[in-house]
């Protein structure tokens, strides 16, 4: 049967602001790693945009994510950060753009890693798509679709290091999964949010 167990951000219900005050308060001290990507619609401009990761409310004192195997990665203590966005594109800067109070903490099931899809163009969100149980490492054997209800594609996941990530107008969805040997399953009816990165996981096919 598909589920999806996993779904962050969340609705900040009385137990999980608990959970998350005790996180954040534990852990202010032990590095996450703040991993971004970056999108303009539908294509990646990761590789040509600098990140810099400000303390929430500050415009100083900011710190560049460098680029790691396709993100812009940051090791930092969990807490909230405003992020800057600067594309270039011929060596002049195109766009820049910030996004703010970004959470970091070390949500159930993410080990430490904390990925963050932003995009340049307004009304647009992201799916990361993970299999339960320990992360993966390296490339997925599996790939994504997310389809309308009628079942038009409207984008393929992007491969990354134990997931994919899936890039797309905010609305409902569903997501197919195939397998290496071509099996299929669907996760119905999920919510891409705009400007918010959502965790979904499904089942490991054994």
């Amino acid at each position: 049967m598909d589920r999806c167990p996993f779904v962050y951000p969340i609705g900040m219900t009385g137990l999980f602001l608990l959970w998350l005050g005790l996180t954040v308060g534990a852990q202010a001290g032990a590095p996450l790693s703040l991993d971004v990507r970056v999108f303009r619609g539908a294509t990646e401009v990761t590789g040509d945009t600098t990140v810099t990761v400000f303390p929430a409310g500050s415009r100083t004192n900011g710190r560049p994510a460098p680029l790691a195997g396709g993100e812009r990665k940051l090791a930092l203590p969990a807490g909230q950060y405003d992020i800057q966005l600067l594309q270039q594109s011929e060596g002049k800067v195109g766009s820049i753009a910030w996004t703010t109070l970004r959470l970091l903490a070390d949500y159930p099931g993410e080990q430490q890693r904390h990925l963050e899809v932003l995009n340049f163009e307004k009304g647009w969100g992201a799916l990361q798509i993970r299999q339960d149980g320990p992360r993966e490492t390296g490339p997925v054997r599996w790939t994504t679709r997310l389809l309308r209800k009628g079942g038009g594609e409207v984008a393929r996941g992007v491969g990354g290091e134990g997931y994919q990530v899936i890039v797309a107008p905010a609305g409902t969805y569903d997501v197919e999964i195939t397998q290496a040997n071509g099996t299929t399953s669907t996760l119905p009816g999920l919510e891409v949010r705009e400007n918010l990165t959502y965790v979904r996981t499904f089942p490991v096919t054994r």
